[in-house]
């Protein structure tokens, strides 16, 4: 009708040509008209109106969606080098010199994929591991730049992709009010957006004011990317305006080297440029390579560093007790984004840099992302100042218990067990999405609950009551009611999901699935997880050590977990929560690489994330651990590699750097 469309038009004129031409106020005149004709006629209400953007809460859980074509990852370039030789690789595999290329901004997002018949949008999901993602529908109808319908027909099936993102302005009213409810700030505006993406309530996805661009599609005849790029415009899909042919290698350099400067002034983040070979014809001539398209790259930008004066020097004390030295700095913009904290990891690394307060330091954000002090400029200490030397606290800063501090090991940590931080901490990764992932138990409510003494380990949390629930500050009738429900629905879980959630030593999300398949072949059927920490209990560090991708120092710090003393009261209380564990399927036998083998990652990886390389192991049949033994097949070392790469030679574990890591994957 006349009114949807109106609507869609200046839907479209803003979101996608950002050039809106009615104000706010009619825009808002013209949607409370369309709710109030849909509410006397609810007969006319379809599902492509603008009105049902915000709908009713998805599920506890998403459903997995398999992608038609796989959303693989693109490999990288980080210097004018390599992005020639990829140049080189492309004219080589088309036989031919004059190869053209389109330039587009690397946006700072959460890939997705949205599905559209007969021009309807009917789902959408996030990339997941490439080949399964997550069912977001509901939440990315709320997403107003992205159309509910084509402005024109198209027959049959379109699957568009591109990044969902959260504007820069939005990221960091969202980390203020995050400082402000005591919650944990969000790292960069990728994870911000892909949390508002997987809100289990459509209507606080709709608070993100999130956005996006798009930049490939499939079912739509185009010859070319940038033929593609003006069809998505033409039919109403935002792409960005930032793009750019390029005849030649020389092109793409400049248009590169004018974006490292002039993204600053972008209102998103953008960490690189994209790189593609223009003809789809030559696209599919020259394939694929593993999981990444051999006609794409993505030149990544260097970190950007900063100088600026160290105020002091604080410890953070995570869930383990583990005191975290943060130097806290005068604040200084790094990457477009203002600095005021950066790690210095332990006190071993403190020593190392010789880091004091009153020091000028040169800070970067590794990855664009997390800031590191890079160097101290020791010449630059004024000879009638003093500069004293960082010693770790003798009691714990958040509640006075006693430090501990094992010979050989660089932790210190808290040895109080009731540490409201520690136990805080620990709660908080309890309840997260690596463990029995309760949407809605944030840092605010765990507060409330350990403050009116409702929660003092983890385990208390699926024991708490609606009407404890009800007496909380900003608590209704639903509220609760939401809450109370998502605990009783986490009650069943993926078996690897809880044991991640104990939060042993050593033990992260690959090694907890390790466990729970070995635990599988050991538990009855219907096990609870009471049957689950009985194994456990009883089960010795050799036994353990004999699980594959299981060494020597994480069995050691199992079986100590399961007879601490401070654990038991957790461990009882778990036990009695009725929890119902999920096995995991039998492995099967995979092929690859790395079939088989099991590959350890050490130093600074620099052309892809440690978890990205990870996950490419472990799709090709291979296994990753945390540490070298003798199980140990392979260790890929980067700069800055340390005692794992001491022991490799050691036990004549076989040693490659990334370089012939990539060959490998080849």
């Amino acid at each position: 009708m006349e009114l949807r469309e109106r609507i869609e038009k200046a839907n479209y004129e803003y979101h996608v040509l950002d050039t809106p031409t009615i104000a706010d106020e009619a825009y808002d005149a013209l949607m409370r008209e369309l709710q109030e004709l849909e509410a006397k006629h609810p007969e006319l209400v379809m599902p492509d109106s603008p009105t049902q953007r915000v709908g009713a809460p998805a599920s506890n859980r998403f459903a997995p969606v398999e992608h038609a074509r796989p959303m693989l990852s693109l490999a990288n370039a980080f210097d004018e080098t390599e992005l020639r030789a990829f140049d080189q690789r492309v004219r080589k595999g088309l036989g031919r010199e004059d190869v053209g290329y389109v330039c587009e901004l690397k946006i700072d997002g959460l890939a997705i994929n949205l599905t559209y018949e007969d021009g309807k949008f009917v789902q959408g999901a996030t990339r997941g591991d490439g080949f399964v993602g997550e069912d977001v529908t509901a939440n990315l109808r709320t997403i107003k730049s992205i159309p509910l319908t084509f402005r024109e027909k198209v027959p049959g099936r379109v699957d568009v992709r591109g990044e969902v993102y959260l504007p820069t302005a939005s990221f960091e009213a969202t980390n203020r009010e995050r400082a402000e409810r005591g919650e944990p700030l969000f790292a960069n505006p990728r994870n911000a957006a892909a949390g508002a993406v997987r809100q289990l309530d459509p209507s606080a996805t709709s608070k993100r004011n999130l956005a996006m661009w798009s930049y490939s599609a499939a079912g739509l005849d185009v010859k070319s990317q940038h033929e593609l790029l003006e069809r998505l415009r033409e039919l109403g899909v935002r792409t960005n305006p930032h793009w750019k042919p390029a005849k030649d290698v020389d092109e793409v350099l400049a248009f590169i080297a004018a974006w490292r400067d002039k993204r600053h002034d972008l209102d998103y983040g953008t960490d690189g440029v994209v790189v593609k070979v223009d003809r789809i014809e030559d696209q599919e001539r020259l394939g694929f390579v593993s999981r990444s398209p051999k006609w794409a790259i993505a030149f990544k930008f260097p970190a950007e560093q900063a100088t600026t004066t160290v105020e002091d020097i604080k410890v953070y004390v995570g869930r383990t007790g583990v005191f975290t030295p943060v130097a806290w700095l005068a604040p200084v913009i790094v990457g477009g984004t203002t600095v005021r904290r950066a790690t210095l990891h332990n006190l071993d690394e403190v020593r190392r840099l010789d880091v004091r307060v009153g020091d000028r330091v040169v800070i970067q954000r590794a990855g664009d992302v997390i800031p590191e002090v890079v160097r101290v400029e020791h010449e630059a200490r004024s000879k009638d100042q003093t500069y004293p030397e960082f010693a770790m606290p003798e009691r714990c800063p958040e509640c006075g218990g006693a430090v501990e501090h094992a010979e050989g090991e660089v932790a210190y940590r808290c040895a109080n067990p009731e540490c409201p931080a520690k136990t805080g901490q620990r709660i908080g990764h309890f309840v997260g999405r690596g463990g029995f992932d309760i949407e809605g138990m944030g840092w605010s409510l765990i507060t409330q609950l350990q403050e009116r003494g409702i929660v003092t380990n983890p385990a208390d949390v699926f024991f708490i009551t609606k009407e404890q629930l009800l007496e909380l500050d900003r608590f209704a009738e639903k509220s609760a009611t939401n809450i109370y429900d998502r605990i009783q629905k986490a009650r069943r879980r993926p078996l690897g999901r809880m044991l991640n959630a104990l939060g042993m030593p050593h033990v992260g999300e690959t090694t907890a699935d390790d466990l729970a398949h070995w635990l599988a072949e050991r538990l009855p059927k219907d096990a609870t997880f009471a049957d689950v920490l009985g194994i456990l209990r009883q089960a010795t560090a050799d036994e353990l050590q004999a699980i594959d991708g299981v060494g020597e120092v994480v069995a050691r710090g199992i079986s100590e977990y399961f007879a601490r003393p401070e654990e038991q009261r957790f461990l009882e209380r778990l036990a009695e929560a009725e929890l119902r564990p999920v096995p995991p399927a039998p492995r099967t036998v995979a092929s690859g690489p790395f079939a088989g083998k099991t590959v350890v990652f050490t130093g600074t990886l620099e052309r892809r994330s440690r978890e990205e390389a990870e996950a490419l192991v472990r799709s090709l049949g291979g296994k990753t651990t945390s540490s070298v033994s003798a199980k140990t097949d392979l260790l890929v070392a980067g700069p800055n590699a340390g005692s794992k790469l001491a022991k490799a030679h050691q036990l004549g574990v076989k040693v490659v750097d990334e370089a012939t890591f990539d060959a490998m994957l080849r």
